[in-house]
């Protein structure tokens, strides 16, 4: 993920250059405006003419600079945050898809809200602020050493104090901060969870039990934010007081020098002018330091839920379905659990062949399924696709000639035309064939902007037969050679699930593999090969 920031560094240094033209332009008005103040209390009223229109001048080009400033940080910012998220997703649809499901979704929301939340607030925002701050404190020391040159050392001496401070205190801060978003992640994991189960819930009376738990896992997570605010007071305390104590240290010196004659009264609110802008960004990068370290272990957290344990190289690639897919002495099992679901599966499915799979629940035809679907290797023997063992086909080309209608339906909340498309280029007569096909005319027609009218959240404005009718269309406009169906009819009544069975049946140019529980007499024969699955094929 850090290699990804490299990409933003033009843009950050863009930021810091406006930054450090903004604090130069002011820092040098600063010091005109001191050598006008000990004219005016030498009585020379020619030298104050002369410096004063220059120095307005440039005082208001500050304003333009200032709104440049905060302008080029916010895109930055902008870019940068764009830039992570968009990495992290990609990422994330190249995880294996059996590894994916296997694992708890919660963790990948989680670090797509609250952990990028912390880094854009700790690390992003910590680049630029640190690297401004730094601006501004060598700004501050030229300030100041404009009046007397030692003052560098003291700059030196009070960078240094910080810089060891922030790394002693960094771990303990990167240990909360992780176990933080650990906690974040089970917590996500839970919300999702309850209220996937709203109705059970409510029809069970489990509010007070879910409230209950609810408010412990909040309760720990304010907790552990609470002792993380708290360690981060007691440290920027520390370091406060480290620094405060120094510039007071300054600040008597340069008195003194006033004093003795060596340093004018221009020269002495100079030098608190600069004293003041070497103080800002110190607090601030004193507060941001072990923020910005404590961002390795959680970039490292997210990291590894992009990683995918299975790392076997697909180099075969497919453009076509040509003859067959066969499996030789497949047998499967799930990982940590030795329960054989499948053994000796010996079967063919021909190019443009029909065949439904039907057997109990439980007997396996479900995870028959998933492994033509490439979600999982056997355990032990085969499955070869024109010849080439199925696990070496490259997943992308092998999907692309794959087309699904699942039991469980998602829909985007956009148009039915962009559910039915996909956001990809169809001719009218090719959608119209595919509504057609699905049973989905009348639907269409009564819509009150038709192809255009939008389905919200997962379908939720349509009924559960529409919905599968919709994906079932979506599956038939693709085109693809191979169509399998999980329990495609589950959600519509008989006689239209038998009319589009047979629609789907008559298609020429397809193979289908049906896995259903729902078998209709005169639909039944017009398969080429009705198998039942319990643990093997008859």
């Amino acid at each position: 993920m850090l290699k990804r920031l490299y990409k933003m560094i033009p843009w950050l240094v863009l930021a810091l250059i406006i930054s450090a033209i903004s604090a130069t332009f002011d820092g040098w008005v600063n010091i005109k405006i001191m050598g006008i103040l000990d004219d005016a209390l030498a009585g020379n009223i020619t030298m104050i003419k002369s410096k004063s229109v220059t120095v307005l001048l440039f005082a208001a080009l500050l304003v333009p600079l200032g709104i440049l400033v905060a302008m080029s940080n916010n895109y930055f910012k902008k870019k940068t945050n764009l830039l992570l998220k968009k990495y992290y997703l990609s990422k994330t649809f190249q995880k294996d898809i059996a590894e994916f499901h296997k694992e708890n979704n919660g963790k990948y929301i989680s670090a797509l809200t609250n952990d990028y939340s912390t880094l854009e607030a700790n690390l992003i925002t910590g680049i630029y602020s640190v690297s401004n701050g730094i601006i501004n404190f060598l700004v501050g020391i030229w300030v100041i050493s404009s009046v007397d040159i030692r003052m560098l050392l003291v700059g030196l001496i009070i960078i240094g104090i910080n810089l060891i401070v922030s790394i002693v205190t960094a771990k303990p801060i990167q240990k909360a901060y992780k176990e933080r978003s650990d906690m974040f992640s089970e917590y996500t994991s839970y919300i999702k969870e309850v209220l996937s189960a709203f109705h059970i819930v409510k029809n069970y009376n489990l509010k007070e039990k879910v409230t209950k738990d609810y408010y412990e896992k909040s309760e720990s997570i304010q907790q552990k934010g609470f002792f993380i605010e708290r360690m981060l007071s007691f440290i920027n305390s520390f370091q406060n007081f480290l620094m405060q104590g120094s510039f007071y240290g300054v600040l008597c010196i340069i008195g003194y020098f006033t004093l003795i004659g060596k340093i004018t009264p221009g020269g002495l609110l100079l030098v608190v002018t600069g004293i003041e802008r070497m103080a800002w960004p110190l607090f601030e990068v004193s507060e941001i330091f072990p923020k910005l370290f404590s961002s390795k272990d959680l970039i490292q957290k997210i990291e590894k839920t992009l990683e995918n344990e299975n790392t076997y190289e697909e180099t075969v690639d497919i453009r076509s379905f040509n003859d067959k897919i066969e499996f030789k002495d497949v047998e499967f099992h799930y990982e940590n659990n030795e329960q054989i679901i499948l053994s000796d599966i010996n079967l063919t499915f021909k190019k443009n062949g029909k065949y439904l799979i039907v057997g109990p629940s439980g007997g396996g035809k479900s995870t028959l399924l998933k492994l033509l679907r490439k979600y999982f290797n056997p355990t032990k023997g085969q499955i070869t696709i024109d010849g080439h063992d199925l696990k070496d086909i490259k997943k992308e080309q092998y999907f692309s000639l794959v087309a699904n209608i699942e039991q469980q339906v998602f829909i985007f909340e956009d148009t039915v035309k962009n559910n039915l498309t996909l956001y990809k280029e169809y001719t009218d007569e090719d959608i119209n064939e595919a509504i057609d096909a699905s049973g989905l005319r009348e639907f269409v027609n009564n819509l009150p902007e038709g192809l255009d009218t939008v389905i919200y959240d997962n379908g939720k404005n349509i009924s559960g037969g529409e919905r599968s009718r919709l994906v079932i269309a979506r599956a038939l406009l693709s085109k693809a050679s191979i169509l399998f169906m999980d329990e495609a009819f589950a959600s519509l009544d008989m006689e239209r699930a038998r009319e589009i069975e047979k629609t789907i049946l008559a298609l020429k140019n397809i193979t289908v593999i049906n896995v259903s529980h729902v078998i209709f007499r005169n639909t039944r024969d017009l398969y080429d090969r009705v198998l039942t699955v319990k643990k093997n094929i008859s």
